[in-house]
């Protein structure tokens, strides 16, 4: 069993409450991280919430199931558990304001993966870290456009 750990952090010039609100929106994910889709098993998106998050295609494909165990919004933090049966661990997701218009976001992972050697763990850190920070400057630009839609409306209004 391998014990895989990758932090990603980014400033980004966002408002930390729309990078926060992006982050917690579990089926939102499935718009910006590639070839994922998010199914919520139960609950409302806060704590409790059980859903799965399968990314990959057909026998490739590998199914997330996790749980939100602590959800602060003003702390902007979260804490989701890996629930298996498959991938266990723990995910901290929190973001810090820097001003009105910019913020640090921290994607924090530890996840155990039964079927891969310990040997590979740092790899598969190093490609996770790059595929997250890959899928959160996705995110950044879904917010950016979803921002510049209601200033848009705004104006035209």
């Amino acid at each position: 069993m391998a014990q895989v750990h990758f932090t990603v952090q980014r400033q980004l010039s966002l408002p930390a409450e729309e990078v926060f609100d992006e982050l917690i929106d579990w089926h939102g994910h499935a718009e910006w991280v590639p070839m994922t889709t998010v199914v919520i098993e139960e609950g409302d998106g806060g704590v409790g919430t059980v859903f799965v998050a399968t990314t990959g295609i057909g026998p490739l494909a590998l199914p997330d199931r996790m749980r939100v165990e602590e959800l602060d919004r003003a702390a902007m933090r979260v804490r989701v558990t890996k629930i298996g049966p498959i991938l266990t661990g723990d995910v901290v997701l929190a973001v810090s304001r820097d001003s009105e218009t910019s913020c640090q976001l921290l994607w924090d992972e530890r996840v155990e993966v039964p079927i891969l050697p310990q040997l590979l763990a740092k790899p598969v850190g190093v490609v996770a870290q790059v595929a997250f920070t890959v899928s959160i400057s996705s995110m950044a630009k879904r917010v950016k456009s979803r921002l510049a839609g209601t200033r848009t409306q705004e104006l035209s209004a």
